[in-house]
């Protein structure tokens, strides 16, 4: 009776240990990161009332004014987003090439250069100019 008993011990005991080393890890979860949304939040309310301006927000992008004298003639894309040249025609009917970052005309500043599209920069609003593939095509 002594041998059963011993033996219904040790299994019990092989039993739990098994349990507690197949068992993955607890990971506890930290309520830090839902503060930091909660006063996060706060603070964007707080910023935004009465049309107080707003830090990191970032700029609505239209598309360019078609009464806008200045096309986009062609784009030269590096491997990055944003980084790049643009070939555009100015009023004059001269064609200028431009790099990302840098003046097309006074007022207007070449923003970032896509694939099929740039973005530029014109009294602090955004505006997205597009390639017209056909014309890019015909000439």
């Amino acid at each position: 009776m002594l041998e059963l008993s011993l033996i219904a011990a040790l299994g019990i005991s092989l039993a739990h240990w098994t349990w507690v080393a197949l068992t993955p890890p607890a990971i506890a979860a930290s309520a830090l990161p839902g503060q930091l949304d909660a006063q996060r939040a706060a603070s964007i309310v707080k910023r935004s009332l009465f049309g107080a301006p707003q830090e990191g927000k970032a700029a609505a992008v239209v598309d360019a004014s078609p009464t806008s004298r200045i096309k986009l003639l062609g784009i030269i894309s590096r491997g990055a987003v944003g980084g790049g040249r643009a070939i555009f025609a100015l009023e004059s009917g001269k064609p200028t090439t431009v790099e990302a970052g840098s003046q097309i005309v006074p007022g207007l500043v070449l923003q970032e250069v896509h694939s099929d599209h740039v973005l530029v920069a014109r009294s602090g609003s955004i505006e997205r100019m597009k390639l017209d593939r056909r014309s890019a095509t015909r000439n």
